[in-house]
């Protein structure tokens, strides 16, 4: 545009400037407003795909675990049967077994029996005291075992610690050295007396019918070894089959193979819900939402479009009042406020064209 003819308009150029920067507010404020309303429809668009998704996975979840549920219940029920049945096989079993281990024991425990009896009437014949046919008396007199000699240190422990230490600490009013020597001085010579008393009763004068007793003692301690050798040999014994155990074990062979068929529907179930069923209610799920979806993004188009266009023309405008306004004018009057006071300048009569509004506007408002 000639910079002449721009100064020397009047009120219609001004109009002309003041149409265009109107236009440009106008569309600047359209973009504005697009560009919030797209972005509020994306987070819509986000928070639906959300909710749809959020959806689709809680139902899957939910589905899933019903039939997990439905097999894992019958699961349940076949293994209460195939414990129920297992206890009381082995209740059977253990029955069978004590049962073999009393027959094989049988000739073996009728024996020490016996050789308990023979003991008992040969003390009995003999005028031999009761109390001679015991473990503690053996082992104080005849120690042939390693359990003799505990039980002769055990019996030391009592009379030469535990007894004299517990008159000391727990029935002496006052406690003093003198009185524990005294105190031990006695146990000695009580226990050590009686020791030696029962021994001299006892060993000289029955010597050779306590031997013969303590030979029968050996023979029913051998045969008590040989008896538990057997108790361990046959419950170490994996051959069941002398223990009429065969329907036990067919009733779960049929309960195994049960537990087995419904853990194979169950695998087979959950691979035909992740393989149709999933997609389905994905899909049905889904289609609830893409509708609000598809219309979103279709007024986001819409909104792109719009975009593009109010842009283009915000550009044009943009540019052109840069190249034909504002050079001529001054940037700084070329605003809306500033335009209509140029026209209110005019129209008072205080300018004739724009130039002069210009000039008249510096001086008396700049």
């Amino acid at each position: 545009m000639d910079e002449g003819n721009l100064l020397s308009g009047g009120v219609d150029k001004l109009n002309e400037i003041m149409e265009n920067l109107l236009e440009l507010k106008g569309y600047q404020k359209r973009y504005e407003d697009l560009v919030i309303e797209e972005d509020t429809n994306d987070k819509s668009i986000k928070s639906i795909e959300k909710t749809a998704a959020d959806e689709v996975q809680a139902t899957i979840k939910k589905r899933r675990a019903e039939i997990e549920g439905a097999f894992d219940k019958q699961l349940d029920k076949t293994r209460a049967k195939i414990k129920k049945i297992k206890d009381k096989r082995d209740k059977s079993r253990n029955k069978k077994i004590s049962e073999r281990i009393a027959e094989e024991t049988a000739s073996l425990r009728e024996e020490n029996q016996s050789l308990k009896l023979e003991a008992k009437t040969l003390f009995k014949q003999k005028h031999v005291p009761f109390y001679c046919n015991s473990r503690l008396y053996f082992a104080l007199y005849f120690p042939k075992y390693f359990m003799d000699i505990l039980i002769i240190l055990f019996t030391l422990l009592i009379t030469l610690l535990v007894i004299p230490c517990g008159v000391y600490f727990f029935i002496l009013p006052k406690e003093r050295i003198f009185y524990l020597v005294l105190i031990y001085i006695i146990t000695v010579v009580i226990f050590g007396g009686l020791y030696l008393l029962i021994g001299n009763y006892t060993k000289d004068k029955h010597r050779d019918v306590i031997k013969q007793v303590g030979n029968l003692r050996h023979k029913i301690r051998t045969n008590m070894k040989t008896i538990k050798v057997i108790k361990i040999r046959v419950k170490r014994d994996k051959d069941e089959s002398t223990y009429g155990l065969e329907n036990f074990d067919e009733k779960l062979a049929v309960l195994d193979e049960e537990a087995a068929g419904i853990a194979q529907q169950k695998k087979e179930a959950l691979l035909t819900f992740e393989n149709t069923t999933v997609p389905l209610v994905t899909s049905e799920i889904r289609r609830q939402y893409d509708e609000k979806i598809a219309e979103l993004k279709a007024k986001n188009e819409s909104i792109t479009a719009e975009l593009a266009q109010a842009e283009n023309v915000i550009k044009a405008l943009t540019l052109k009042i840069a190249s034909e306004y504002e050079p001529v004018i001054g940037k700084d009057l070329v605003t809306l406020d500033r335009i209509d006071s140029l026209t209110n300048i005019i129209n008072a009569g205080n300018a004739t064209n724009i130039s002069e509004a210009v000039q008249f506007h510096k001086q008396n408002m700049g």
